[in-house]
Order: C-alpha cells, then sequence, then structure tokens
C-alpha cells in the first residue's frame, strides 16, 4: 500500500510539472518554432557578410587610438565614442576578422534580444518561474532576430544596433525592478531594493554617448517611473535612484573620453562643429522621411502599436509600468526624425520596439486569458498566432536568406578575401575588393611607420593596410563642403543661409591648412584617391580634390606621383619613395584583376 501510495505521489508531481511546464512554454513555442529555421539560417548568412562602410570607418578608429592616436584629435570623427568603445572591445576578442567581428555583434545582440523576453514576465501576474523567463527568452530571441535579419549587411552592426543592446535592456529591466518595488511586493522601505532601477538608468544613459537623440528612451524610462502609482519608493527617492544611476552610465563614457580622447575636442566638434556644418549634409525633411519605402510602414505600426498599448493602460487593463514599451517605439519615430537623415539602419530602434511590444501584448493575454474559460483562452493563442504568421511570412524575404550564394563563396577566410565574394557587395560607391588590392599594395611598398593620407570615406583601407593617418582627416566632407552648402535637394528642405555658408566655407578652409601643417610636418609616404566616393563633386577623386584643396593639390603634384590603381582606388607614393614602390599602370591592373 505505501508503494502504492508513493508511486501515486510521484504520478501526480510529475503530472504537476508537466502542466508546469506545458504553460510555460507552449505559447512560445507557438510563436518561436514557425520562423526557428529561417531566423537560424539568416543569422547564420548575416554572420558570413563583409563589413559595410560604416563599420570599416570604425574599425580603423578604433585600431587607431589602440596604438595610441588621441580620439578626436588625432582622428576627426562626428559620432560619440559609444561606437568607438565597441569596436575597440571586439578588436580585443578577435573582431580584426570581418567574420568573428559579426559573430560578436549577432551573439551579444540575440542574447539582448533573450535578456529582454526574459523580463516581460509578471504583467499581470505575480508568481514568475524561471522557466517562463527561459520560454520567453527563446519567443523573443526569435522575434527580435526576424526584425534584425530583414536588414542588409550594410545595416547590421551599426551604431543603432549597437545602443539598441543598452537600450532594450534598460527598458526591460526597469519594468523587472519597478514590479519589484511594487507596494504589494515590497516593503515600505525598500531603497535597498532599487539596485535594478538604478542598473535599469545607467544602460539607458550610456546611448547618450552613442547619439544624443538616444536621451528620449531616459525620459521615456523616467515617465514610466512617474507615472507608476503601485511603486513603494517615494517620488523623491525614485527621481534620486534613477538620476544616481543614470549619472553612473554617463560616468563609464566619460571615463572612456579622459582615457582615450580629448574632450575639449570632442565637445567641440558635438556641440560646434555638427550644429554648423554636419546637420546639412544630406538632410531630408520629415514628410521625406515618413514617404520612404522603408520609413512609413514602421511609423504606422509604430503608432497603432502603442495607442492600443496606451489605451490599454489608460482603461487599466495593464499596468502603468508597461507605458515604457509603449511608447518606446514612438520615441525611436522621434529620434530618426530628429536627426533629419531617415537612413533605414536608424529604424532599429524602431522596427525592435514594435516587435518587442507585440511580444508584450501576447505576455499580457496569455496572463490575463490563460486560465480563463476555454473561448477567451483562445483569444492568446490566436495573437500568437497572428505573431508567428508575420514572421513567418516575412522572414523568407530576408535579404540573408534570398542571397543563397553567400553558401557556396564564404565557406571560409580565403575565400571571404576573394574577389569572387567581394564583388557581390560593390555598389556605385564602395568597392571592396578594390580596397583589399590597394591595401596590400600599401602594405608591401610602405614601412608599419610610414603614414598614408586617404581623400574618400574609407579609412577602412587603412586598417586593412595597418596604417595609421598622415592627418586627422578621414571624411572627404571635411575637405569638400559642397555637400554640405547645398543641404536638401528639395525647395523647401533644410539648407544653409548666407550667413551660415560662409561658417561652413571657414570650417573647411581651417581643416585643409591644419591637413596641410600635417602632411609637411610628417610627409606621408602615401596618398590614396577614391573615385566615385560619396559626398564628392567629381567623380575624379583628384580632380575633387585639386578643385576643393588647390593649396594641398599642389604641394601633393610637386612632392607624389601616381604608382599604382585598383579600380576606382589611385595609389599616389612619395616620389622618394615611388622608385622603390614600381608603378602598377591602370591597363595592367585591368588585365590582372578582371580577365
Amino acid at each position: 500500500m505505501a508503494s502504492t501510495a508513493l508511486n501515486t505521489r510521484a504520478v501526480r508531481a510529475a503530472w504537476r510539472v508537466w502542466i508546469t511546464i506545458r504553460r510555460s512554454l507552449v505559447l512560445p513555442l507557438v510563436i518561436a518554432l514557425p520562423a526557428l529555421y529561417w531566423v537560424v539560417e539568416a543569422t547564420k548568412r548575416a554572420s558570413l557578410t563583409t563589413l559595410g562602410r560604416d563599420q570599416g570607418i570604425f574599425q580603423y578608429v578604433a585600431w587607431a587610438i589602440e596604438r595610441g592616436a588621441v580620439d578626436y584629435r588625432d582622428v576627426r570623427d562626428v559620432n560619440g565614442p559609444l561606437t568607438h568603445l565597441i569596436h575597440l572591445v571586439f578588436l580585443q576578442f578577435g573582431g580584426a576578422d570581418e567574420h568573428r567581428f559579426r559573430v560578436l555583434d549577432l551573439v551579444i545582440t540575440g542574447m539582448t534580444f533573450a535578456f529582454a523576453g526574459a523580463c516581460l514576465p509578471g504583467i499581470a501576474k505575480k508568481k514568475v518561474r524561471w522557466i517562463e523567463r527561459a520560454g520567453w527568452a527563446f519567443a523573443a530571441w526569435v522575434v527580435l532576430s526576424s526584425q534584425l535579419v530583414m536588414y542588409i549587411y550594410w545595416d547590421l552592426a551599426q551604431r543603432e544596433s549597437f545602443f539598441d543592446w543598452f537600450m532594450l535592456s534598460a527598458i526591460a529591466l526597469q519594468f523587472v525592478a519597478q514590479r519589484r518595488l511594487a507596494t504589494s511586493r515590497a516593503s515600505a522601505d525598500s531603497t535597498w531594493q532599487a539596485w535594478p532601477l538604478a542598473s535599469a538608468a545607467a544602460l539607458g544613459a550610456i546611448p547618450w554617448f552613442g547619439k544624443p537623440t538616444y536621451v528620449l528612451f531616459s525620459v521615456v524610462q523616467f515617465v514610466a517611473l512617474v507615472v507608476d502609482d503601485e511603486l513603494s519608493l517615494s517620488q523623491k527617492r525614485r527621481f534620486a535612484v534613477f538620476a544616481l544611476g543614470a549619472a553612473a552610465g554617463a560616468a563609464t563614457q566619460i571615463a572612456f573620453l579622459l582615457r582615450y580622447a580629448d574632450i575639449g575636442a570632442f565637445l567641440r566638434i558635438y556641440m560646434v562643429d555638427v550644429p554648423a556644418m554636419y546637420r546639412f549634409m544630406m538632410p531630408r525633411t520629415t514628410a521625406e522621411i515618413l514617404g520612404l519605402n522603408w520609413g512609413a510602414p514602421p511609423a504606422l505600426m509604430a503608432l497603432v502599436t502603442a495607442l492600443v498599448h496606451l489605451g490599454l493602460v489608460v482603461e487599466r487593463q495593464m499596468p502603468r509600468r508597461t507605458v515604457s514599451f509603449a511608447l518606446m517605439p514612438l520615441a525611436a519615430i522621434v529620434s530618426v526624425l530628429a536627426q533629419a537623415k531617415g537612413f533605414p539602419y536608424h529604424f532599429h530602434p524602431v522596427s525592435a520596439g514594435i516587435h518587442l511590444d507585440w511580444l508584450v501584448l501576447v505576455v499580457w493575454l496569455w496572463e490575463r486569458l490563460g486560465r480563463a474559460p476555454f473561448g477567451l483562452r483562445l483569444v492568446p493563442f490566436g495573437a500568437a498566432a497572428a505573431l508567428a504568421t508575420k514572421l513567418a511570412v516575412t522572414l523568407p524575404l530576408s535579404p540573408h536568406v534570398v542571397d543563397e550564394w553567400i553558401l557556396a563563396k564564404a565557406r571560409d577566410s580565403e575565400e571571404r578575401a576573394s574577389r569572387d565574394y567581394l564583388v557581390y557587395f560593390e555598389t556605385r560607391d564602395f568597392f571592396p575588393w578594390d580596397m583589399r588590392q590597394t591595401a596590400d599594395y600599401l602594405r608591401t611598398h610602405t614601412k608599419p611607420t610610414d603614414r598614408v593620407q586617404i581623400y574618400g570615406m574609407d579609412p577602412y583601407v587603412l586598417f586593412l593596410a595597418e596604417r595609421m593617418s598622415a592627418s586627422p582627416y578621414i571624411y572627404v566632407y571635411d575637405l569638400n563642403a559642397d555637400a554640405a552648402i547645398s543641404g536638401s535637394w528639395l525647395p523647401d528642405g533644410p539648407r544653409p543661409n548666407p550667413q551660415q555658408a560662409a561658417v561652413i566655407t571657414r570650417m573647411r578652409d581651417d581643416h585643409e591648412r591644419d591637413m596641410l601643417a600635417h602632411l609637411k610636418q610628417q610627409p606621408p609616404a602615401a596618398f590614396v584617391f577614391f573615385d566615385k566616393s560619396p559626398l564628392t563633386s567629381n567623380g575624379s577623386a583628384s580632380q575633387d580634390f585639386e578643385e576643393h584643396c588647390p593649396e594641398t593639390a599642389a604641394w601633393v603634384h610637386e612632392h607624389y606621383r601616381e604608382t599604382a590603381v585598383f579600380g576606382e582606388d589611385h595609389v599616389w607614393m612619395r616620389n622618394d619613395v615611388a622608385g622603390i614602390a614600381g608603378v602598377v599602370s591602370p591597363e595592367r591592373h585591368a588585365i590582372e584583376t578582371h580577365p
């Protein structure tokens, strides 16, 4: 009898465990499984892609800092230090290899997605099991990865996708922190329990130093903190905890600037030069951005999703602490519009925010109706099926799924360095194979201590050649201000007035004088001119250089001569080095590389 009773208890215990597992995992699996194969396949193929222009720029900046260059003084960049820091860290973990770089990015991004999903349970229930968090972490990785792999290789591992690591983690962690600090779960004196809230504020503050528009997401966090009527912390204490956390997050970036940068140069570029000059380059109006085929759909989806979610909050169906998830995609849209550029990668926080909020709504439905009568219980399943269907229908259109050729041409590092692979990434103004050949030539015909000056938009060639820039000017737009002076192509678009144009011209003149001073002080072994470079006014980079930097061009013509041409890249060697380097003519090069 005792044995029978024991067996019965064991069966009942096993049944309860099964019920718990089933209830915890069934809906996450309904969402994740249909799209899982395509997410895995697209992620794998994305890891095999080469780096685009922006990634190459920051690879060089980080590499130069690693070798003693002072950020913003020796390398003039208009981007915040967070991007430089991330690339610097990646280099420490083998990120000089493009495949390794992609893997590091995708792994960290995937972990961020999973962390955000693990934070979601507990919207409408008090007790949350670890297996529920694991299930929603898995679902979140699939759902958020599905929107990520819809971006082409150029738009992956971009600044916004990096900054989303911190923004998504901050908002998700703050939800958990506020839930724990709710009156029903905490004592009246629970300041000591607020460390997750401070951590969330710190995470949210870090990307301010990537792009200032990310302060909008900290505003979203702050709003969620203010409107939460269930917190055991007083308003004064919650504000103090949040402020201290934000200060700690900002301190990490200030520490980086103190260690690796010239803070004065950084502030001058950020506070003076960007508003005066750089905001006029390639601007788009709000109407233009919202009219883009990659702008209007996510903006509308963000609006609809946010209104539904906020309506549920107003009707007291969802707790107020979830308001941050509703406001996140709206803040992302405002961020895109404030930047006035509207490039596809600017929409990373928009698409990620929308998909995360969709998941929030499904979690809430499941927690509210998962134990309801049969008819109502089908509602969360319907929502999960709708989300799963959306993913399954769109994922086969991912550029990484469509580009099956990469499976045959990127199997190892040798193939990924070949022309047969790199030619697929060539665009009207980006020529990765030409860049590799130029880098090989520079590495062969110059010494490691030699410096190289470029005129174009691809300092990645310096990274590949392992040569430092001869001056801080690695972007053509610092020396050719036509794009900034022209402004928008629309009649009513943003463009500088005559006084602002005069300021831009003076800035450009100062840049050329400073560059020429650097060149004369330590003449570089070589110049590289990139034809068809964006933001130039002439298809020939050397002619563009002569037109916009006449004084420096005269000095270059006196001391340098062209010795090699690799597609659109022209190498000019210093006269005393040119004889040693030899000459590779355009005709000879065409025969060798384009049979």
